[in-house]
């Protein structure tokens, strides 16, 4: 069924134009690309803020609060791009053990968001103090980091090892 509905996304006629356009698809990508290390790069200043490894002259609440915008903007462009990405070639992805992996990846990132956001990330000023952020909180900086790491790499994957329909049972 999945398979099924991957193939007809990747059929309508706005997705056969991108995936054949030699000019639309590459542009997608590079913005897809650009957004993710805008995105990133949020993160990881986020995060490395709140482990206390970079920024330390800046409260976390200033760090945190500065990015959220950049970060959200970086987000939604990548996610947009990647979705525009994902139905022009929906069968190939269908069958990407790695693609499978980065979406198993998304699921573990939706869970630390359900357990961290409104603890940690939505409260930068209680993280500020003399002791540094509290163990919740760097705890919760580090799975980001890891998490983020592991998408990227197997988002990556994704683009240089295609695995089609024949080579899938191959890789599990």
């Amino acid at each position: 069924m999945l398979l099924s509905l991957a193939i007809w996304v990747q059929n309508l006629p706005f997705f056969v134009y991108l995936r054949s356009s030699g000019e639309t698809f590459p542009a997608i990508l590079a913005l897809h690309l650009c957004a993710i290390s805008l995105f990133g790069a949020m993160i990881v200043a986020t995060d490395l803020r709140i482990l206390g490894l970079a920024f330390r002259r800046s409260s976390i609440a200033a760090v945190v609060n500065q990015l959220r915008i950049p970060k959200r903007i970086g987000f939604l462009i990548a996610a947009t791009c990647g979705f525009l990405l994902f139905c022009s070639k929906a069968e190939d992805y269908y069958y990407n053990i790695f693609f499978r992996i980065k979406l198993s990846l998304f699921m573990l990132v939706m869970l630390h968001a359900l357990v961290f956001r409104a603890s940690v990330y939505n409260k930068p000023a209680e993280l500020d103090g003399s002791s540094g952020a509290p163990a919740r909180a760097k705890l919760a900086a580090a799975l980001s980091l890891l998490l983020w790491t592991l998408i990227l790499c197997a988002g990556r994957a994704i683009g240089y090892v295609p695995i089609g329909p024949g080579e899938y049972r191959h890789y599990l």
